[in-house]
């Protein structure tokens, strides 16, 4: 039987988990309050992270997005950039904040089921969820070191500033010891008053959420570089995602978010020149995911699954066995391959055929979901190139409006963008690049060439100034798995060690 944690007063681990953060954070802000005026000084800020929650590349032309086109024509720009699948926030919020994918930090889907803490699926969008997980994991929610800790043990430190949800930011953070300024979530608690008095009270939640993401620019300037005098600061802006969900990929509201937001990219690069960093911070901006119109029918996975629905439990894509083991498992298997709405199903690595252990399954490992607490199947929905009325191409056979998580290549393609005295100019990338690869890469604009051990991710030295040295050879391949009927292909490119996990196609007859 699963371990019962619902009970814990919530004052009561919320309290002790962000204590052992101010231990950390304490001696640094006692530091800071010593060192004087910072407008005197030198600041530390290297390297500033901005995530476009939901950023299609497509979406940033010099009409829609001037300051990040910008950017673009006068940095690095890709258009091979891989959200980690699951194409869902917080994996990929967990991906930036270590350098791996869900199989290296264990965070699996939006939504997880830990049973050794709670008998019910967890919400990583809630910190208090995650709070209560690492408190009862022993701090090990996420099972890879982060780049904070990486920083703090070479005498750097860095901040968050988040207009998203508060166990987004929580895990953008990488978990208790980094600080955090987000509406719902400010750690340590006792940063609480300086955010306070120099921020005011954050607006409210809106779509689009034009003051969270001004609140959030302000935050990085006046906390993090102002007050905190960070080395690195990460920023998380809630739009077009926030906003597209309900209004619809390519709407007038969507697209005015998205407009909002490059105008506080635009506040952030005045903000950093007028403090004397426009020209020594190295920028990055990438996107947690792309998005896709949804077009699902109203038949639910439960209703598919049939007298099975009451033997599993169903976190995200995630279909965990809690009775009836194999049996069950493959059942589960059989009714997502005749739902039209399924593409590509997913299951631990088999030992016959290289594939996952049911036939006409992928393997896990293949695509980077295989942890300690991966569940017994994945799904993704299914997809077309389909465009929505708005012209904009990409659709999944999901419920709702709009949004992403598959492994349609329209949810998979993430935007990324750099600029700065690191990088080249004017330049395309050449070669496919990953959220896992951002970590790698600041630890090296830090002066960490070496990739630590834990992180999978390839520091991008092809898009540094200079370049690679050397040519460096790309491998694509495909999986293949079918089974009565049933038919789905994987898609795959590799780049020295890294894979990336480009879409899936499934076809039935």
């Amino acid at each position: 039987m699963p371990t019962r944690r619902t009970t814990f007063s919530g004052r009561a681990w919320r309290a002790a988990t962000l204590a052992a953060a101010a231990v950390l954070v304490l001696p640094w802000l006692a530091s800071q309050a010593r060192a004087g005026d910072l407008a005197h000084r030198q600041r530390r800020l290297k390297v500033v992270l901005v995530v476009f929650d939901g950023l299609r590349p497509d979406h940033i032309t010099p009409e829609r997005m001037p300051s990040l086109h910008a950017l673009a024509t006068r940095g690095v720009m890709s258009w091979q950039h891989h959200a980690l699948f699951p194409t869902v926030t917080r994996v990929n919020a967990s991906a930036l904040a270590t350098g791996t994918g869900p199989s290296g930090h264990g965070i699996l889907d939006n939504s997880i089921y830990l049973p050794q803490v709670a008998d019910r699926v967890l919400n990583t969008g809630d910190a208090p969820d995650m709070l209560l997980a690492d408190r009862v994991l022993g701090g090990r929610l996420l099972t890879a070191p982060t780049i904070d800790s990486r920083l703090r043990d070479v005498g750097m430190r860095m901040m968050v500033a988040s207009a998203g949800s508060s166990g987004s930011a929580y895990l953008f953070a990488g978990g208790a010891g980094t600080p955090v300024v987000n509406a719902e979530l400010v750690t340590p608690t006792t940063m609480a008053p300086m955010v306070q008095r120099v921020l005011g009270t954050a607006p409210p939640d809106a779509s689009p959420n034009l003051g969270r993401n001004a609140w959030a620019v302000d935050a990085l300037l006046r906390v993090g570089v102002d007050s905190l005098d960070v080395d690195v600061a990460y920023l998380w802006l809630s739009d077009p995602d926030h906003t597209a969900h309900g209004a619809g990929l390519g709407s007038v509201m969507a697209d005015s978010s998205i407009r909002a937001a490059d105008r506080e990219l635009g506040r952030l690069l005045d903000g950093l020149a007028s403090r004397g960093l426009g020209q020594s911070v190295n920028l990055m901006v990438v996107s947690d995911h792309g998005f896709s119109t949804h077009v699902g029918d109203t038949k639910s996975l439960r209703q598919q699954l049939g007298v099975f629905a009451d033997s599993v439990v169903i976190a995200g894509s995630a279909i965990h066995v809690r009775h009836g083991g194999a049996t069950t498992r493959d059942a589960v298997v059989r009714a997502l391959q005749r739902w039209p709405e399924a593409g590509a199903i997913f299951t631990a690595p088999g030992t016959a055929n290289g594939g996952g252990a049911v036939p006409g399954t992928l393997s896990t490992a293949d695509i980077g979901w295989q942890h300690a607490r991966s569940a017994e199947v994945l799904f993704s929905a299914n997809w077309s190139h389909q465009a929505n009325a708005a012209g904009h191409r990409g659709d999944t056979r999901q419920s709702g409006v709009a949004g992403h998580g598959t492994t349609s290549p329209y949810d998979v393609t993430a935007t990324f963008v750099a600029s700065g005295p690191a990088f080249g100019t004017g330049v395309q990338a050449a070669l496919p690049s990953s959220n896992a690869d951002i970590v790698p890469t600041i630890l090296h604009l830090l002066g960490r060439p070496s990739t630590p051990t834990g992180v999978t991710g390839r520091p991008l030295l092809e898009l540094l100034r200079g370049g690679a040295a050397t040519a460096v050879p790309v491998v694509r391949d495909s999986l293949v798995a079918a089974d009565a009927g049933y038919r789905t292909v994987a898609y795959r490119t590799r780049v020295q060690q890294a894979w990336y996990f480009d879409s899936t196609r499934t076809t039935r007859r």
